[in-house]
């Protein structure tokens, strides 16, 4: 009976640490447009679950409660990818934002890793196709032009994050690959670039950390950093000790040190 017990409320905290994890961000762009329209400098954070910030640190919701100044607007969405972003972005035009920030393309360069990872994003973000870097090119080229139409935002582009911290792994040199299409970009339409790979590279320099995987230990990484951050509050930087990372929690996702050097890069944009 112990034992059934034990089981029951082990599955009941899994839940509850998935639900954490996938809920939304506080101060969506529904959420900003349905609310009382005030006079701050309006910022829009445009992304993943990088941006999110429920895997992981929050760098958004750090950064709103530090500047009080600004109207900051969290539009990260755990999982997307170029094609999502630029699929929702009617809400974020709709802010009527002064500065935007985009941080997408992680799961992008993942998917494009293997044919079943880009099947299994293909299912679970219901994409037209498989993920490859062409159609990425395209639909950050996409967001871009549709931002500068439609509003007179200050656009700062941010360059994708580590996956792993081993430099010359594979997944590295996708990630290598989509960044220049990113500073391509952000040359072509005249843009800010927020240099957060490099400024990862200097918090990586010489770790030893376990390799990125693409098997299921991609997923029970996560799971397990999700489960010891929200059951046990065991810090993101801590949980990512266990494999030697010295920027992410899971190989993927920031902690803390990582996620406020992002948080200051972003700081420093809105603020020239």
């Amino acid at each position: 009976m112990i034992i059934l017990s034990l089981i029951v409320i082990f599955i009941l905290l899994f839940f509850y640490s998935m639900w954490r994890s996938g809920r939304l961000p506080s101060m969506t762009p529904i959420d900003f447009i349905n609310s009382k329209a005030d006079n701050k400098n309006i910022v829009v954070c445009c992304g993943d679950s990088i941006t999110h910030g429920r895997i992981g640190y929050d760098w958004v919701e750090s950064l709103r409660k530090k500047n009080n100044n600004f109207s900051i607007i969290n539009a990260g969405i755990n999982g997307d990818l170029a094609w999502n972003l630029l699929e929702r972005l009617d809400d974020i035009i709709d802010c009527s934002p002064d500065y935007i920030t985009i941080l997408i393309g992680t799961n992008d360069a993942m998917g494009s890793q293997t044919k079943e990872l880009g099947e299994d994003y293909k299912k679970r973000k219901q994409l037209p196709q498989l993920p490859d870097i062409d159609w990425f090119e395209n639909n950050y080229d996409s967001i871009i032009s549709r931002l500068k139409k439609h509003t007179n935002a200050k656009i700062g582009i941010i360059s994708l994050p580590w996956i792993g911290e081993q430099t010359d792994s594979d997944i590295m040199k996708i990630v290598n690959n989509y960044n220049q299409i990113i500073i391509n970009l952000t040359k072509k339409y005249d843009l800010t670039l927020i240099p957060l790979f490099d400024s990862l590279s200097d918090l990586i320099k010489n770790s030893e950390s376990e390799p990125y995987r693409i098997d299921g230990a991609r997923y029970r990484r996560i799971i397990r950093a999700n489960f010891l951050y929200y059951v046990f509050g065991i810090s993101w930087e801590n949980i990512g000790k266990k494999y030697g990372l010295k920027s992410m929690c899971d190989h993927i996702h920031l902690n803390e040190p990582a996620g406020k050097r992002l948080e200051d890069l972003v700081y420093d944009f809105i603020r020239t």
